[in-house]
């Protein structure tokens, strides 16, 4: 009999081998035993379900996923769905999905970057099925060899008012982010969430900037860089605090552009009203627009990705990019970040 259960540390090997031979041979979570604790363990807790077999303990499904508050009922993001077809249980990804919401004490759950081809099973389970909005600022380049810019849409700053300040800690982050703020949007990422998803990761380095304004920091941004052809980028890929201070941060987004010389910077976002995001000098990249921003790096691939997700329930939720396991590598890295 296939029963479904929450995995546990002494499992880690078979879940790495099942996604290896399942998903897709030499991914980074199937073979990177560091990537996969960073991602899915914390102090030998393994945010992991798996499906098996009674009778000879062979793993039939799988399913990640990553809380985002330590607390009673957080809210959280999975990953990675796997079920293989077998004669007991043809229904098996739905299992997992109504087991992980009947016994996994989540408040809201959501998954960024879902295959269109589970839209079916995400609707009959009653969640919502969403698309990341995809918006973009340009550098002042004569020559674009990242972006395939076929027409330089650049709009006007008119507002200021907020610095960017570097956050080159997880304890400056602490000591210098308003915490009221902070939990402004939901879901709410705690303190503890962000220093080890961004300030502690083994192989990326992101920049993480607190938007300065008249009464302090009340929001921060954390983005990565991409570099390729001799060229690189900045990419938004969390928000955390007011969605009005991104209207103010124009000047500053063109200051960072400048100064390190970026190609464009990008941000993948729901929630954040369209007016805040022009105001602050980004255009949206939607089906009209002629310019190809790309999405993956790894390898790279020159087109216009979409991006959705979904989520049980639809409160007033801010959605990006950096939740789940967009924002991560692919392949195993031969060297680790440098704290």
């Amino acid at each position: 009999m296939i029963r479904i259960r929450q995995a546990v540390y002494e499992d880690i090997p078979r879940i790495m081998k099942f996604i290896d031979e399942h998903w897709k041979r030499g991914h980074i979570m199937g073979n990177d035993r560091t990537m996969f604790e960073f991602q899915h363990v914390r102090d030998k807790e393994v945010f992991y379900l798996i499906a098996e077999d009674d009778s000879d303990g062979r793993i039939y499904g799988s399913m990640g996923y990553i809380p985002m508050m330590e607390q009673e009922w957080p809210c959280m993001s999975t990953v990675m769905i796997q079920a293989l077809n077998n004669p007991e249980n043809r229904m098996l990804g739905e299992e997992m999905a109504r087991y992980f919401e009947a016994n996994m004490q989540c408040f809201n759950l959501f998954s960024v970057g879902i295959e269109k081809r589970y839209a079916r099973t995400i609707l009959t389970l009653g969640g919502s099925i969403r698309k990341l909005n995809h918006y973009y600022r340009l550098g002042k380049k004569r020559q674009f060899k990242i972006a395939g810019i076929n027409h330089y849409n650049v709009l006007p700053i008119k507002k200021d008012g907020i610095s960017l300040i570097p956050l080159e800690t997880a304890d400056d982050f602490e000591q210098q982010v308003n915490k009221e703020s902070l939990y402004a949007n939901y879901p709410r990422k705690s303190l503890q969430y962000i220093r080890h998803r961004y300030y502690s990761h083994p192989y990326y380095t992101y920049k993480i900037w607190g938007l300065q304004g008249r009464d302090g920091i009340k929001s921060a941004i954390a983005a990565r860089e991409e570099e390729i052809h001799d060229a690189k980028v900045l990419r938004i890929v969390d928000f955390f605090g007011r969605d009005e201070d991104l209207a103010l941060a124009g000047n500053e987004i063109d200051r960072i552009l400048t100064e390190e010389d970026y190609e464009y910077i990008d941000f993948y976002c729901y929630g954040i009203a369209d007016s805040i995001l022009k105001d602050g000098g980004f255009s949206l990249r939607d089906e009209t627009d002629k310019n190809i921003i790309p999405n993956y790096f790894d390898p790279f691939v020159l087109k216009n990705i979409e991006i959705y997700f979904y989520t049980w329930f639809l409160p007033d939720i801010h959605v990006y990019r950096g939740f789940g396991d967009q924002d991560r590598p692919n392949h195993t890295i031969n060297h680790k970040k440098e704290n």
